[in-house]
């Protein structure tokens, strides 16, 4: 017969706690490894002040775009590729291509909304709305607006009184702008700082949505335009972009036609 099996020695409180340390360490660094765990980089100190002062700059330093684009929007979600001209503050033409050449060409001054469809005689002109804006960008803005967003930076606003910032758990800063009658949270990611989205509500329950994403030397070459307006939503790519382009404002007038015709008479994107 065997003897008692000798006890098992208990590990001393002290050495407890250097292995619970050890092993906590470990989890760290494991962690930092593992796919979709990832350490999130400590921001650059900023301020309220200084990042509506570096999005105005941004603002005052890109004043025009020349674009190969392509935009996904309305229900059918296909991609149509486009030739975009943009000039601040209220100049935007759009060509939309096909395999065979133009299809279709749509301009604005910032009032007049003019549509040109590639050999039919006819130019239909409107309004410069949001909502017949909302007809070949897919989602409605003002023209200001979306010269904005185009250029790479959140809509202009008026704030109605101090902006507060703050940083977030997923590792960026948002900053809010209060207005008289809502509210734009502007979020900075990255370092440098870089104007990630932007969302505004409003009290009547408007709201619109603008992210940008894939910078290259600091412009934005993805953007995504949403509107809770009958979920309009908008997906551009900048295939080939070149910021601060020479354009010449002829470019925004309308080109002649036979015929003249009333933009409601068109007939309504899918």
């Amino acid at each position: 017969m065997s003897g008692p099996r000798a006890r098992r020695s208990e590990p001393a409180p002290g050495a407890r706690r250097r292995a619970g340390a050890l092993l906590a360490v470990a989890v760290v660094a494991l962690t930092g490894c593992l796919p979709g765990l990832r350490r999130l980089r400590p921001l650059p100190p900023a301020t309220a002040a200084g990042l509506l002062e570096e999005l105005s700059a941004r603002r005052d330093a890109v004043q025009s775009l020349r674009a190969r684009a392509r935009l996904r929007a309305g229900l059918a979600g296909m991609w149509v590729h486009e030739a975009l001209l943009v000039r601040r503050p209220t100049n935007v033409r759009i060509d939309v291509l096909s395999p065979f050449g133009l299809a279709l060409a749509v301009g604005t001054d910032g009032a007049l909304l003019w549509a040109y469809p590639a050999g039919q005689g006819i130019r239909y002109e409107g309004a410069a709305t949001p909502a017949n804006l909302a007809r070949f960008l897919g989602a409605p803005a003002s023209v200001a607006d979306i010269v904005d967003v185009l250029l790479g930076t959140a809509p202009r606003r008026t704030p109605s009184g101090p902006p507060a910032l703050h940083a977030t758990t997923d590792g960026t800063y948002e900053l809010s702008v209060p207005l008289a009658d809502g509210v734009q949270r502007l979020r900075f990611s990255g370092d440098p700082l870089r104007l990630v989205a932007a969302d505004e509500t409003r009290r009547d329950g408007a709201a619109l949505h603008v992210a940008f994403a894939d910078f290259r030397d600091g412009f934005p070459h993805a953007l995504e335009l949403a509107s809770a307006e009958r979920n309009a939503h908008a997906s551009i790519v900048y295939d080939a972009a070149e910021p601060n382009a020479v354009v010449d404002e002829a470019l925004f007038a309308p080109p002649p036609a036979g015929r003249v015709v009333p933009l409601d008479a068109a007939a309504p994107r899918p």
